[in-house]
């Protein structure tokens, strides 16, 4: 898989040798206005993306530039997430698991993208109806749990063998701009960073670069300075989890924002962190569709505590 560098993706089989080389050209980032015209959407002909103008005339809280709400266009299956705080790189996510893995992945399609005067960018996506695992988990029996640890398993699963070039590595966003995870929100930008124990040495000095004073860190020992570099969602949360059929069960993964290039048990983490210790997620969902990484957990949540991260 190509972005201005070379990655690699495995499109088949689970073993090494069934890997296949695809190339896949990323959308141009830098462009403020861009229609995917071979999307759904635009199936029917003559039809538009709604302008900036038209989704802020129907948005309830237009005036808003963070967490703004986003706007539905039930008729044509549409939503717009908008404002400052959303990002392009979160559509060309969006945009490259679709394309790399169709189903395989499920996401919601992305039609375009708009950036208006003010800053705000729009994405245009397919709206995904159901109920998000947050708002459906207290009704489900023990067989739907199941099905959805295997799915997500599996999904997960199908996301991981996504590859970097072997040359070429970096921890980042997916087009080798600076890590968007909100752990590091407020914190100095970072990134693109090229190995694990470059990016590992950044984050265990954090809480020492922001109280500006110099200590003996008791816990960098724990954090490995090796490991693969996963693509990874990065914010496995219930809420970004939609169920949009129970029988049988199938889901479809939203909010892509903080995805990107990560050392491989950085999902694993981040997931835990979505929850209080104790949780239902935490002690039986996550564990089951990811490996287990317990003792990295507590050091990592312990570095995120030290420099005042919550998110």
């Amino acid at each position: 898989m190509n972005w201005s560098t070379t990655g690699f993706i495995a499109q088949g089989g689970e073993e090494e040798e069934d890997n296949q080389l695809i190339s896949l050209e990323l959308p141009d980032a830098t462009k403020k206005e861009i229609d995917f015209t071979d999307s759904s959407f635009f199936t029917t002909p003559n039809r538009h993306l709604p302008t900036p103008a038209e989704v802020r005339a129907i948005s309830k809280d237009a005036y808003k530039s963070y967490k703004v709400t986003p706007v539905v266009f039930e008729n044509v299956n549409l939503i717009v997430k908008f404002g400052t705080d959303v990002t392009i790189v979160e559509a060309v996510n969006l945009w490259m698991i679709k394309k790399a893995f169709q189903n395989e992945v499920p996401v919601p399609e992305l039609f375009g993208w708009r950036v208006d005067d003010e800053g705000y960018v729009f994405m245009y996506m397919e709206l995904i109806k159901g109920l998000t695992l947050h708002e459906c988990r207290d009704s489900l029996n023990t067989m739907q749990k199941r099905a959805i640890t295997d799915q997500l398993s599996q999904i997960m699963g199908n996301l991981r063998r996504l590859k970097q070039d072997p040359s070429d590595p970096f921890i980042g966003s997916i087009n080798r701009q600076h890590l968007l995870d909100r752990t590091f929100e407020f914190k100095p930008k970072t990134g693109p960073i090229p190995s694990v124990k470059e990016f590992i040495d950044w984050f265990a000095l954090l809480p020492q670069i922001l109280a500006s004073y110099r200590y003996d860190d008791p816990d960098r020992c724990f954090l490995p300075d090796t490991g693969e570099i996963k693509f990874t969602h990065a914010d496995l949360h219930k809420r970004n989890i939609i169920v949009s059929s129970f029988d049988p069960v199938q889901m479809v993964i939203v909010d892509w924002e903080q995805s990107g290039w990560y050392p491989d048990y950085w999902e694993y983490c981040k997931a835990c962190r979505t929850c209080y210790k104790g949780d239902e997620w935490h002690t039986d969902f996550v564990g089951e569709f990811l490996e287990p990484q317990e003792d990295l957990y507590h050091v990592f949540m312990d570095y995120c505590f030290v420099m005042g991260s919550f998110f």
